[in-house]
């Protein structure tokens, strides 16, 4: 056996930490003890420690036993002793450790010292209290230490779950480390992330630097002649790595604009290519290194400078697709680059030119899933394939269609995480068919169906997310989770967890917008869940959180119009916040300046629904601004104005197929119909509402009240 060298004690004890495993974990164990030892806490995390006059100090020493005991009869003088002088004990559960005599021998031990509540459990297999094939808690755990022995109290230890299920290795291990320094955990996971993001940061910077450099040598070498077919083959190899693992790292902590420097040397690189030097290999990874800037401009608001990287990026991979019919990943490129087009035309509200890219998409997703059925990423591809499809239906008010076509890509994302179960990506996938199933169902009234596939969907985003907290992407879709669950809430009625919804949004997206201010993604989605935390408040009388929320949501969509205002989601979003500032101005009694901000956004959606009659979406805002406007027409005196403000958008409503109306809708028709005086339509339309569950904020807005025919009351 070794031991650990020998340190100054810390507090009365020599080890920080005894790690108590059975061998057959000796790879955790192995991880744990580095991972411990060579922790260090972030600065401003209070610890009440010995040694803490200067900055934190690692967890250690750490003592992990190196030997097998199993030819002892008792545990040795060594391991005894070693124990004593432990501060902490943390014991490795799995099966494996729940039948080892020498683990349970180490917790009883440390228990008999009196430690009982510096027992740690850290769980990698099995299950806590369960059969004995996969009990993972040895005896000593499972039952409290009382008069000097076990009794047959049941314990409930202190665990932190590494599985990929539970808590993930990640957060395990900082659950772990805040039990053992007595911190909170979410103070010490917060500083650490900003820590590791600062790291992150730093070394992603690192690779930008050195790929700009390298990519230049090489084309310099290139151009020279010099050694030209070793200086290009390191060319490829970097730029397979550019478009590769260091875009992948530099999206994962939010920071892709570092990508452009790089792209760019490489677009320089591919121009000093002679036409026979442009090989298969070589137009492959210039679709690829185009599709990917494509993307750095997208997440910059750079629609029109994106669409052109994806235009050229889609040439490059019709030929190759053509010169080789049955080559599966060649389809599939052609398929993505369809897709990205499509994505353009989605952000600029171009319904149907979207719907027909996306369209071409799905017979070549099929053929190549036809042609191998059982290859998950294939089956994958022609799970986004379907999904695109569905959500442009979705908006165009198809809503049985949209919902057929996402209980099928439920049905393959399922069949996916059976084939590889460890597989992130496709347990976020399965989180996102519970979403878009929740979005139709809930478009069709059915409230609580959609309220527990929200909450499948955040459980599973919650999960993911603390197996890795530095994910932020992770950490942005657990933030869409949150929002529709939120949304659900209000339609319900339910402000409190709303509310709560909601704000989590918010601190999630703060973090990623302080983290990247540069990322017009992080700042969309914050304009986006303040207007409906805001939405909240309203409806609960907060009116000045309100206009707190929708100062901070109004003033980032003018960031954002500024960068282009062509794009249909910020002009929707800066006309919906318009029109809730205008709500809240009425609600304050100021119906001149409700009747400013009514006018703007009715403005913005009227010219939207112009440009795409068949976007339900644009018409239901259109209603919506028209209702609000005539609201604030009636609080400025100008009756005549507002009744035909009423009618004007009760006969766009009326336009809309019954098979596409929303509880949105209905509750719209029924407040026009309350202030037009149709009480007996209006009366209909909130029974179908109570029905559903939905709970109708739109029908008594402040000040107002109007008798039959829409007179005055």
């Amino acid at each position: 056996m070794t031991e650990a060298p020998e340190v100054e004690e810390d507090g009365g004890f020599k080890y920080r930490v005894f790690i108590s495993y059975s061998h057959a974990d000796n790879a955790w164990a192995r991880w744990l003890h580095r991972s411990l030892e060579s922790y260090k806490p972030p600065r401003g995390v209070p610890i009440e420690d010995a040694r803490a006059d200067g900055p934190p100090k690692p967890l250690s020493p750490v003592f992990r036993d190196r030997e097998e005991l199993s030819s002892a009869a008792s545990l040795s003088d060594a391991v005894s002793r070693a124990l004593e002088e432990s501060a902490n004990l943390v014991v490795i559960c799995s099966p494996a450790a729940a039948r080892s005599k020498w683990v349970n021998e180490e917790i009883l031990t440390f228990k008999r010292l009196g430690r009982s509540g510096r027992v740690f459990c850290f769980i990698v297999d099995g299950e806590p209290h369960s059969d004995a094939g996969s009990e993972c808690f040895p005896e000593a755990l499972r039952y409290e230490w009382k008069d000097g022995g076990l009794s047959d109290l049941p314990a409930e230890p202190l665990a932190a779950d590494a599985r990929p299920g539970g808590d993930g290795r990640t957060l395990a291990k900082l659950k772990l480390i805040a039990g053992i320094l007595n911190v909170d955990l979410d103070n010490l996971r917060q500083r650490d992330l900003q820590r590791r993001n600062r790291r992150l940061l730093a070394m992603a910077g690192g690779f930008a630097a050195i790929a700009v450099l390298t990519v230049s040598l090489a084309i310099t070498a290139f151009l020279s002649n010099a050694e030209a077919q070793r200086r290009r083959a390191q060319a490829e190899d970097l730029i397979g790595f550019m478009v590769g693992d260091l875009y992948s790292r530099l999206r994962e902590i939010g920071r892709l604009e570092d990508f452009m420097s790089v792209g760019n040397k490489a677009m320089d690189y591919f121009a000093s290519l002679r036409d026979e030097d442009v090989d298969e290999k070589v137009l492959s990874q210039r679709a690829e290194v185009l599709t990917n800037i494509g993307n750095v401009r997208l997440d910059q608001g750079e629609l029109a400078a994106a669409l052109d990287s994806f235009r050229e990026a889609r040439g490059i991979s019709v030929r190759l697709a053509e010169s080789d019919p049955s080559n599966a990943e060649r389809q599939i490129a052609l398929a993505n680059s369809l897709f990205w087009i499509g994505l353009v035309y989605w952000q600029r509200g171009e319904l149907q030119a979207a719907g027909d890219e996306f369209q071409q998409v799905i017979p070549i997703v099929d053929r190549v899933v036809k042609q191998d059925p059982d290859n998950p990423e294939w089956l994958a591809e022609q799970g986004y394939a379907y999904t695109n499809l569905a959500r442009v239906l979705e908006l165009q008010g198809q809503l049985e269609r949209s919902l057929d076509l996402y209980l099928e890509i439920a049905s393959i994302d399922d069949r996916l995480l059976k084939m590889e179960p460890g597989n992130v990506d496709y347990r976020l996938e399965v989180g996102f068919a519970h979403n878009n199933i929740g979005k139709v169902v809930q478009s069709l009234g059915r409230l609580d169906e959609a309220r527990r596939h929200f909450e499948a969907d955040l459980e599973i985003k919650q999960a993911v997310s603390n197996s890795d907290p530095g994910q932020n992407v992770w950490r942005a879709y657990l933030a869409t989770s949150q929002q529709y669950l939120g949304r659900n809430a209000l339609a319900r009625g339910d402000y409190g967890v709303a509310r709560q919804a909601f704000s989590s949004a918010i601190g999630i997206v703060k973090s990623l917008y302080q983290l990247d201010p540069g990322n017009v993604e992080w700042r969309e989605r914050l304009a986006t869940y303040d207007r409906e935390l805001a939405a909240v408040e309203i409806q609960q009388a907060r009116l000045e959180a309100a206009g707190t929320a929708l100062d901070e949501s109004s003033e980032l969509w003018r960031q954002l119009l500024q960068t282009d205002d062509t794009k249909w989601s910020w002009r929707t979003g800066g006309g919906l916040t318009s029109l809730y500032r205008a709500k809240l101005a009425l609600a304050e009694g100021d119906g001149q300046r409700a009747l400013g901000l009514s006018t703007g956004a009715r403005k913005v959606f009227e010219d939207l629904l112009d440009r795409e009659p068949g976007n339900t979406e644009s018409r239901q805002n259109r209603v919506l601004a028209g209702l609000v406007d005539g609201d604030a027409l009636y609080a400025t005196g100008a009756q005549p104005s507002a009744l035909a403000a009423w009618r004007d958008s009760l006969a766009l409503l009326d336009a809309i197929p019954p098979t596409a109306r929303t509880p949105e809708l209905v509750e719209l028709a029924a407040a026009l119909q309350s202030r037009l005086g149709r009480d007996d339509e209006a009366q209909k339309n909130l029974e179908v509402l109570a029905g559903m569950g939905y709970q109708p904020t739109l029908i008594h807005p402040p000040g107002l009240k109007t008798g039959p025919g829409g007179e005055a009351g």
